[in-house]
């Protein structure tokens, strides 16, 4: 299985928003995001399966996101990737896809950087940082488990922009 760990976009200041499940994406994350996911149609492709969170801000970056492969499929949501994230929900969810299996998962901090750290190390200690709509590329022989992840990548906007850049010229 090959699993993507995507951070959502830039999103709105939390105190603007009586309920956080519903701060949606910044102007300037939407167009960074949009530029972001130019820049990973070659690496993420093929890609069979595309979850997000509920939340509106990650569910708005997966949306773009797809809008930019293009993904043929529907992108799923899950309250796992979501205020439900816990490495145990997670790893029992893969199990229902096939071992092959290229998933792009959208979520939150600090999940993604706790559940990069638990595939990589085993146990979680690995120093992440998830700015946001960065991403992680992880690949495993058959289903995922904790320590058992290569690291294929880890892009941050920062280093996908120029990337654009050299794709429009």
């Amino acid at each position: 299985m090959e699993l993507f760990f995507m951070r959502h976009a830039e999103a709105e200041r939390r105190e603007r928003y009586s309920n956080d499940h519903q701060r949606p994406l910044t102007k300037q994350g939407r167009q960074t995001q949009s530029l972001v996911a130019r820049a990973l149609v070659s690496v993420l492709q093929p890609l069979h399966h595309f979850l997000s969170s509920p939340l509106v801000r990650a569910r708005q970056t997966a949306d773009i996101v797809a809008v930019a492969l293009p993904f043929a499929g529907q992108v799923e949501e899950t309250a796992i990737l979501g205020a439900d994230c816990t490495a145990g929900a997670v790893l029992h969810l893969l199990q229902g896809y096939p071992r092959a299996a290229r998933i792009l998962c959208v979520g939150h901090e600090p999940d993604m950087s706790r559940l990069s750290a638990l595939f990589l190390d085993g146990e979680g200690h690995s120093a992440i940082a998830f700015q946001p709509g960065a991403i992680i590329g992880l690949a495993f022989q058959g289903y995922p488990e904790p320590g058992r992840g290569t690291l294929r990548f880890f892009l941050r906007p920062t280093d996908l922009l120029p990337m654009v850049a050299r794709l429009e010229d």
